[in-house]
């Protein structure tokens, strides 16, 4: 268990250096700092139109950041797959996937 936590520490780590987070955060304010994209997302969040929601995923803000948050996502099923490899899960019998 304390290979476990050792591994897990290294790896938060190792984590915390990835530029990823660092051009998440920048395009996370790209949308922030677009008035008329909040606007459509404030009123999108109040009337849930579909056709709001069509413009709003026009905006290039939107797709670079929905694009790192899906890389942010795949990181985390790597890292869950290999913990449960780690820690002996069942239902994992190729380690090499």
């Amino acid at each position: 268990m304390l290979e476990l936590l050792g591994k897990v520490e290294s790896l938060k780590k190792e984590l915390d250096q990835l530029e990823i987070w660092k051009h998440l955060y920048q395009a996370k304010n790209s949308v922030y700092q677009n008035r008329e994209l909040m606007d459509k997302i404030k009123r999108y969040q109040e009337t849930l139109n579909s056709q709001l929601r069509l413009e709003i995923y026009c905006y290039d803000e939107i797709r670079k950041y929905k694009k790192l948050e899906n890389e942010v996502n795949f990181i985390i099923m790597e890292i869950n797959h290999k913990l449960s490899i780690l820690s002996g899960a069942k239902g994992y019998h190729n380690e090499n996937c």
